[in-house]
């Protein structure tokens, strides 16, 4: 049997969102990004990856069926060039079989395809004994761009970079968990239904056709800088008004666009009302929507409750999930048996 290993990863849900693309096929952003890893106690993607030269052929399982996948393709691609290019040993005869399944919703707007790949870039980095963070972040980003940021626990900033190669753009912890474990994302399911427009459709479409994303490239240059002093002073209520205006602002775009982009619901402006009568007189609490009507609802523990509480009235919701901040991905003990149970079938 080839070499083998299998980790646990969570999604990420960004402060400061990332929206647009200067490349395509490298995932290469148009602005720095900031996250909250989850806890993946509560939101996982477990992954098994087996890498072996007897297999005939790369075979993707996704919550228990076996699937074709051109991102997955491709970004094994991009991960067996770039390893070739290290020496690393991962060659075009060597197959992959990638066994994976998710406890939340996937394609629905809470990030399956960060934790996703992220896993993908971790089980790699685990079979060839590489150690180097930067490493991880870049082979996740050829998968999705968000995917960049889950390598890491706690607090997560993906830096934009400037070279055409990619090579400076990755994510950094800017604070672990620890710093601030009190903040939670209460997560209100609306929706578990495979969205009609994909992230990378929407996007394409908003970068162009929107007359407003070069304006909010430039206001993310300020908001970003404001964002990463909130978290690392501890600043709540600054934190939660930049979460909430950098997601209307990345919607905004995406009804600037032809045809517009409708990713949210009435559910989710329901959601969005909520907050805002929740937060009069005190700012407690945050919405952000990725792309997708499920809406994330940052606020603090001491919050989570009433939060709670609000989210169960909105018209729509079904299930509302409460997910700390995460330390990251973790090595789990690889289950034999299914690696050999879809080695059978194929």
């Amino acid at each position: 049997m080839g070499n083998i290993a299998t980790v646990a990863t969570s999604p990420n849900i960004a402060l400061i969102k990332y929206w647009g693309k200067r490349d395509d096929l490298l995932k290469l952003p148009l602005n720095d990004s900031i996250s909250i890893t989850l806890d993946n106690g509560v939101l996982c993607t477990t992954t098994t990856m087996m890498v072996s030269p007897e297999m005939k052929k790369d075979v993707f399982v996704l919550n228990g069926k076996i699937r074709e996948d051109g991102k997955i393709s491709e970004a094994l691609m991009l991960i067996r060039k770039r390893l070739q290019g290290q020496k690393k040993g991962f060659l075009d005869g060597e197959k992959v079989l990638l066994i994976s399944e998710n406890n939340f919703p996937t394609s629905g707007g809470v990030a399956s395809s960060a934790s996703g790949f992220a896993a993908i870039a971790e089980a790699v980095c685990s079979i060839y004994g590489i150690k180097d963070a930067k490493e991880k972040s870049i082979m996740a980003r050829f998968g999705s761009g968000s995917a960049s940021r889950s390598v890491y626990g706690g607090f997560v900033r993906w830096k934009n970079g400037t070279r055409a190669d990619g090579e400076d753009s990755y994510a950094v912890q800017i604070a672990p968990k620890s710093h601030w474990p009190e903040v939670i994302d209460v997560l209100a399911i609306i929706s578990k239904k495979e969205k009609k427009v994909s992230s990378k459709e929407g996007m394409e479409n908003t970068a162009r056709e929107s007359g407003l994303l070069p304006a909010r490239v430039e206001g993310v240059k300020v908001r970003v800088e404001r964002m990463q002093k909130a978290v690392l002073e501890k600043d709540f209520a600054t934190m939660a008004e930049l979460t909430m205006r950098d997601s209307n602002n990345m919607h905004a775009t995406m009804l600037d666009s032809w045809p517009p982009v409708f990713y949210l619901n009435e559910s989710s402006k329901q959601a969005i009302e909520a907050v805002h009568e929740f937060n009069s007189g005190e700012i407690k609490a945050g919405y952000t929507f990725d792309a997708g009507p499920n809406a994330h609802i940052i606020t603090l523990k001491k919050y989570e409750r009433e939060v709670v509480g609000l989210l169960r009235e909105v018209e729509g919701v079904g299930e509302v999930v409460c997910a700390p901040v995460g330390d990251g991905p973790k090595q789990l003990k690889p289950d034999k048996k299914i690696v050999d149970y879809y080695l059978a079938k194929n």
